[in-house]
């Protein structure tokens, strides 16, 4: 995993505009390096507002960070640009739980 990190941190280096900052924050996140993760996905964010795989990483660092709040904003954004996304629709249900908002 460190070489796919150090190879994605490289080519995100070179290409600032490049989508592998999706898999680059992943896999920082699943480290639990959760700051540099939401780092790197709020820079992606900045380039890709548009994305829904890039609010998705967003959500799913902030649970981790238990941020309930943003990654329930996050999953929000996901399902205005994409309908019919179930992982945001689970991940609203987790934060949802999380939260106490059980109705």
């Amino acid at each position: 995993m460190a070489d796919d990190i150090r190879r994605w941190s490289e080519q995100l280096a070179r290409d600032p505009s490049s989508l592998v900052f999706l898999q680059l924050g992943e896999a920082l996140r699943r480290q639990g390096q959760l700051e540099v993760a939401l780092k790197v996905a709020l820079r992606g964010l900045e380039r890709h507002a548009r994305s829904a795989d890039a609010h998705d990483l967003v959500a799913r660092i902030s649970v981790d960070r238990r941020d309930f709040t943003r990654a329930f904003a996050e999953w929000e954004m996901v399902l205005r640009l994409d309908p019919e996304n179930i992982d945001a629709m689970k991940g609203l249900g987790y934060v949802s739980y999380q939260l106490g908002q059980l109705e």
